[in-house]
């Protein structure tokens, strides 16, 4: 009969080998170094896969994004229409994950498949596009912006424990924002409302700031990609950016993103 404490052994030896293997997709040096520090506790390991697929999003978004302005409208199509069905069998993959009866060691396998999977998509698109993937034996830099700062504070709760439905509003925030442009408060509405996800205000909030996102960057492409659809003068598409009924973004991105885009 096999003693729980050399179960749990066994168990956590499977998760480091997953982990190791992990490698290959370009996962961060950060990401070593806080595994390192873990100290083999499930909440800190975690965190750490949090963290880490929340980079690895910010790999995909922006690989997606080059992606799209390389390919024909055509091709545009069906490149999103690939990013849906992929968000789709990686999320309901990695649940499957969430045994009720796997304990803490489910959470944890859950997400490492999350992340490995994210990773494995950056690589994907990466080449697709014709980018070079961050060496797995240095950090992957979080996207950068020289603009100005966006006006709310994000990325400070990654360090935090993140409750359940939490860490599951940060993977809907991150399908959200591999496939649209979202303002801060835009996205939190659509995780929190009744005909989005339906997320707790609270937790919906949490999940969104935990997210390295550029504000900024954000307002472009939803203002090209009003652009696509119809004419805007420069005022009346700073005005549909910053609406409470429109984007929802702050008159400072807002201003930003119609002039980026060329409106102005």
């Amino acid at each position: 009969m096999v003693s729980i404490k050399n179960l749990i052994l066994v168990l956590t030896l499977i998760c480091i080998s997953q982990f190791a293997a992990a490698q290959d997709v370009g996962l961060t040096k950060q990401f070593s170094g806080c595994m390192d520090k873990s100290n083999g506790v499930t909440s800190n390991m975690i965190d750490c896969l949090v963290a880490e697929s929340n980079r690895q999003g910010a790999r995909v978004n922006k690989a997606y994004k080059e992606l799209m302005d390389q390919v024909s409208p055509q091709r545009k199509k069906q490149l999103e229409i690939a990013q849906g069905a992929w968000i789709t069998y990686r999320d309901e993959n990695c649940d499957f994950y969430y045994d009720p009866e796997g304990g803490t060691i489910a959470t944890v396998n859950a997400n490492d498949c999350f992340m490995s999977a994210t990773a494995a998509r950056a690589n994907e698109l990466e080449a697709l596009a014709g980018i070079s993937a961050p060496p797995a034996t240095q950090p992957a830099p979080l996207a950068q912006s020289k603009t100005p700062a966006p006006s709310t504070p994000n990325a400070k709760s990654t360090a935090q424990n993140l409750t359940g439905p939490q860490n599951n509003a940060v993977r809907a925030a991150q399908s959200y924002l591999s496939i649209s442009a979202f303002s801060r408060d835009g996205l939190i509405e659509q995780l929190s409302s009744q005909a989005g996800n339906n997320f707790n205000l609270g937790d919906a909030t949490k999940a969104v700031d935990s997210l390295s996102v550029d504000w900024n960057q954000e307002a472009v492409k939803s203002a090209k990609q009003y652009l696509q659809m119809m004419g805007f003068s420069c005022s009346g598409l700073t005005q549909q950016l910053s609406s409470r009924a429109g984007a929802k973004f702050t008159e400072q991105q807002a201003s930003f993103g119609a002039q980026r885009a060329g409106a102005c």
